[in-house]
């Protein structure tokens, strides 16, 4: 009785451990990173949802689902940051993360099947497999790419989350067929969609391994089974749906197009973007996993093979790495662009994978108790070194070219929270103006999102690569308001002339040297 005690202790600390040190790397300075252009945009949505109701289906106008603006939208009414606010979304949803890969990985390790019901299965998996599968969420948590976006506020964190969670009741579903769980898988990759338009992977790939699982194997409640399977894309049609409420819901297709090569042209030229973009997808994986990690896989493997531990590889394992393989390859042939979060969602069934092929192909050799930390400390340290610097100096972050735009160029806002913070400050004095660079994306809708609310500060959007002052603000100006133009050094053709009727208020240097300039025009 004693050791039973002893053990739930320590089981229990290690849960909160690994809990605790995930907040803790997610929470800490997760303002270090600037605001980045989608970003801004999505928070600025979120903002204009919360202020206007009948404004709920906002992001529609550019073809992007808006569950994830929704979620926002409680946050932004208890937390004066609007980032921190958008960000916790993210946090939260690497959280669900942690949670369903210890979940996941104790269903794809556990060989019994012979349980009445799901509840008994997901208890008995976890007593025998507890520590395989916190090691699946410890893995989450010291991978950079994980940590890397579970800090920012884009839907692909929480995409990521839906579809592991649909993984984990695809897999539970094929060995019970049950109502009850095809409605909440349904439910889940409905949402997943009405997050992004990849979650149509994810329900393809799960109805498609639950067909042929009822098939393949002896069922008796074939036609029951095939019912319930069909509830699945069923119901997460109607959800996805549901956007038919706003009336730009045809632009989700028509911005799907900006993205995605249809078929035809795909035909045409099938190594390209394939090629480049597979090269990219290895770069990503390289840069946020690093090599130790990637190592693991075809030694995993190898061992595998060599210890002829052939059942570990078993149909629930191949779906999983259907769920990695499928839509990478897809998302690399068919992207017109190409991001690391892109492919975000691939990260969890890869962890799944690696622990489920050591967890059940590896002979436990007598080794020294500090043995196995040790290698597990050696292989995670460019890792933990990688971590670090994302934390706590991200201005000297070397990211892939895919990835730079979140620390270079126009699309990284260096200085926002402090130049939003000196014109609220001159705002109490006059009444401001202030034209950005650009209609959209991290200018304006960066310094908006700082502002949202506040009296006698006003936001404009001009036009990009600028040859003279806009009229607009050169009439604000002559009113008596203050005024001032936000531009970046490099994309404007402003000559001397336009300049002098201008004084720098200060300057924001990013990582690749370009420039954030902040203006007064000068009194009249």
């Amino acid at each position: 009785m004693q050791k039973i005690k002893e053990n739930c202790l320590k089981k229990t600390l290690s849960v909160l451990i690994v809990i605790a040190l995930f907040f803790f790397t997610r929470l800490i300075r997760i303002t270090s990173l600037p605001v980045f252009a989608d970003e801004a945009i999505y928070i600025r949505w979120s903002q204009i949802i919360k202020n206007i109701e009948t404004l709920r289906f906002i992001p529609l106008t550019d073809g992007k689902q808006p569950l994830f603006m929704w979620l926002v939208v409680p946050f932004l009414s208890y937390i004066s940051n609007p980032l921190i606010a958008g960000r916790l979304v993210s946090v939260l949803s690497g959280f669900l993360n942690i949670v369903f890969l210890f979940l996941t990985t104790n269903l794809l390790l556990y060989k019994n099947n012979k349980h009445a019901n799901p509840i008994n299965l997901i208890i008995d998996s976890i007593k025998a497999n507890f520590y395989p599968s916190l090691l699946s969420s410890i893995i989450y948590i010291l991978l950079p790419f994980t940590l890397f976006f579970d800090r920012l506020a884009t839907p692909d964190n929480l995409l990521s989350a839906f579809s592991l969670i649909a993984i984990f009741l695809t897999i539970l579903q094929s060995k019970y067929y049950r109502l009850d769980i095809s409605i909440i898988l349904a439910t889940t990759l409905g949402l997943a969609w009405i997050t992004k338009s990849p979650a149509l992977y994810f329900i393809a790939i799960s109805t498609a391994f639950l067909l042929a699982n009822l098939f393949i194997n002896k069922n008796n409640q074939k036609i029951k089974g095939l019912f319930h399977i069909l509830l699945v894309p069923t119901i997460s049609f109607i959800i996805y749906n549901l956007l038919k409420l706003g009336p730009q819901f045809h632009m989700i297709a028509l911005r799907n197009k900006d993205y995605i090569w249809p078929l035809s042209e795909i035909l045409k030229h099938p190594l390209d973007p394939f090629k480049p973009h597979l090269m990219a997808a290895f770069n990503v994986y390289k840069y946020f996993l690093s090599w130790p990690f990637i190592i693991l896989f075809p030694i995993s493997l190898i061992l595998s093979i060599k210890n002829k531990k052939y059942k570990t590889i078993t149909p629930p394992v191949i779906y999983v790495f259907l769920t990695f393989l499928a839509p990478l390859l897809a998302t690399t042939s068919m992207a017109k662009v190409f991001t690391g979060r892109y492919i975000l969602f691939t990260i969890t069934p890869l962890i799944l994978i690696l622990v489920s092929l050591l967890s059940g192909s590896t002979k436990t050799p007598k080794l020294p108790r500090f043995f196995i930390p040790l290698i597990f400390i050696l292989i995670f340290t460019p890792n933990i070194i990688k971590a670090n610097k994302i934390i706590f100096s991200p201005f000297d972050l070397n990211l892939p070219d895919t990835e730079a735009g979140y620390i270079n160029d126009w699309t990284a806002g260096w200085g926002l929270k402090d130049i939003s913070d000196y014109l609220i400050d001159r705002s109490k004095h006059a009444n401001v103006i202030v034209g950005t660079e650009g209609a959209f994306g991290t200018l304006p809708d960066g310094l908006q999102i700082y502002t949202d609310s506040v009296p006698r500060l006003t936001i404009i959007g001009q036009g990009v690569h600028l040859s003279q002052i806009p009229a607009s603000l050169l009439e604000a100006n002559q009113y008596g308001d203050e005024v001032y133009l936000l531009i970046n050094s490099d994309r404007h053709f402003l000559d001397v002339s336009e300049l002098n009727k201008m004084e720098v208020i200060d300057t924001y240097t990013r990582p690749d040297q370009t420039e954030l300039v902040l203006y007064e025009l000068k009194p009249i």
